[in-house]
């Protein structure tokens, strides 16, 4: 098979078994899909047939009783593709009876009057028939043998065989199109062949061709992507997830933040839905419960401020996460220090003046960045709240180090952004992620909600049709 005839950015076979009378026939189609515009891939089908045709003289030779007064009995002998069109070659028996009660209720066949031999070379042509390659006779060239021939053509037996032939021939090749199937995978593809057609494969070899366009636009993909799950080629969805109800299709993908160690698991539940042509909607949230539980594990001992005369550590920490925003309750190891200056720009740490251990609360909130979340602190005091000093020296140092700390913690908190990693799935489809902010799972779970969308192109769905072959959901390159 040349390979210019199903060529693509995405190519692969099918082996499939035909049923015909008594018997399945093997048939190997060959597709290639490629770019063609914002929404559209180009396709291209081709069809060996070559088992089929050798085993079509046997299929398609056998008895046919036009009417009454004819019976015929096709001896197909040969099958050959010329370029666009199969010669097949063979002998009809034509056997002349005769017929009583002929066009009423009562007919019946009765005597034998005339044997005759005709040998037949015929032309099939081939056309395009909705999705389908269809076959017809389009020229049939009768050769009566000897003296008895010569008489039967004299007496129109031979007419009568030709159209015979032709209406018979033409109804049983009408009911045999030969209609390739995309992959179970992309069943909801409908290709739209816009032109097809027989073909010569090798020396005589039979085939058809075909080429046309399918439809790639947003809910035709995301209906795809339904297929792919009802298949088990996607994750599920979670059941009941209302923040997804609307989604044309969600997932549920179990993850891992591979840059802590050990890695600690997290959830993220998607959905998507058609929103224009060429951009699908995305709304996904993000359990980061795991995470909640391994916190104060993962930032024990964490340096807040660490200068010539303050050091002030985490020795705990509690989150919980209220509406849209993140309330940490941390405990705090605080120590001042006498601080001599050394030089011009050089100072010396001295004596511990003072330490004691402080209860705060601080409420955070977080933003998207590259489809990172970044957290941002809103806001933080001691717990329970003291007396504000906010006058004199004492009050002047106990706001400056309030700030310096603040400072601290936020500039600690953007340093390390939470990037999930996609699922290989999502990450083809490059999503953009536009808002987002913590939502609360459950009773104080920590979770955030992300909204955005996936900007559709023919090259997009190559990218998925590629990763699926890869992962064995489609057949393999030929």
């Amino acid at each position: 098979m040349d390979v210019a005839l199903f060529s693509g950015d995405v190519m692969f076979s099918l082996a499939e078994r035909i049923e015909a009378q008594d018997r399945a026939l093997p048939v190997t189609a060959y597709f290639g899909l490629s770019s063609l515009g914002d929404t559209r891939l180009g396709i291209k089908a081709a069809v060996d047939l070559r088992d089929i045709q050798r085993d079509l003289p046997s299929l398609l030779s056998g008895r046919l009783d036009p009417d009454c007064g004819l019976g015929i009995e096709l001896g197909l002998a040969q099958t050959q593709a010329e370029g666009d069109a199969v010669r097949a070659r063979g002998t009809v028996k034509a056997d002349l009876y005769r017929c009583k009660g002929r066009d009423t209720e009562r007919e019946a066949r009765g005597a034998h009057l005339w044997t005759q031999l005709v040998d037949f070379d015929a032309v099939l042509g081939a056309g395009l028939t909705g999705e389908c390659v269809g076959f017809e006779l389009r020229e049939l060239a009768l050769d009566p043998r000897g003296f008895l021939g010569g008489l039967g053509t004299a007496f129109g037996i031979t007419e009568k065989v030709r159209k015979a032939i032709l209406d018979k021939g033409n109804a049983a090749l009408r009911d045999t199109p030969i209609c390739p199937d995309m992959p179970p995978a992309l069943e909801r593809l409908s290709p739209d062949f816009g032109s097809g057609g027989a073909i010569e494969i090798g020396d005589g070899g039979l085939g058809a061709a075909l080429s046309g366009t399918v439809e790639t636009d947003a809910e035709r993909l995301v209906g795809l992507m339904a297929l792919w799950q009802e298949k088990g080629f996607l994750p599920g969805a979670a059941e009941g997830l209302s923040p997804l109800q609307q989604g044309a299709v969600a997932f549920r993908f179990d993850q891992r933040l591979e840059t802590l160690e050990p890695p600690v698991p997290y959830r993220l539940d998607l959905g998507m839905s058609a929103v224009a042509p060429t951009r699908i909607g995305l709304r996904a949230r993000l359990d980061l419960s795991a995470l909640q539980e391994r916190l104060p594990e993962l930032v024990e001992g964490a340096l807040l401020v660490d200068d010539c005369s303050r050091r002030i550590e985490l020795r705990g920490l509690e989150t919980i996460a209220q509406a849209k925003s993140l309330v940490a309750l941390a405990r705090l190891e605080a120590r001042s220090f006498t601080c001599e200056r050394t030089g011009d720009s050089a100072w010396q740490r001295g004596a511990l003046e003072h330490s004691e251990e402080v209860d705060v609360r601080a409420e955070v909130s977080a933003s998207l960045s590259d489809n990172c979340t970044v957290f941002e602190l809103i806001d933080i005091a001691r717990d329970p709240p003291l007396p504000v000093i906010s006058e004199g020296r004492q009050g002047a140092r106990t706001q400056a180090a309030r700030t310096l700390f603040i400072d601290a913690v936020d500039a600690l908190l953007k340093d390390r952004p939470l990037c999930p990693d996609l699922p290989e799935e999502l990450r083809v489809l490059d999503p953009q992620f536009s808002t987002g902010g913590p939502v609360e799972i459950g009773n104080g779970g920590l979770g955030f909600g992300l909204e955005g969308s996936v900007d559709l192109s023919t090259g997009t769905m190559i990218a998925i049709l590629t990763l699926l072959q890869e992962r064995g959901v489609l057949p393999p390159r030929p």
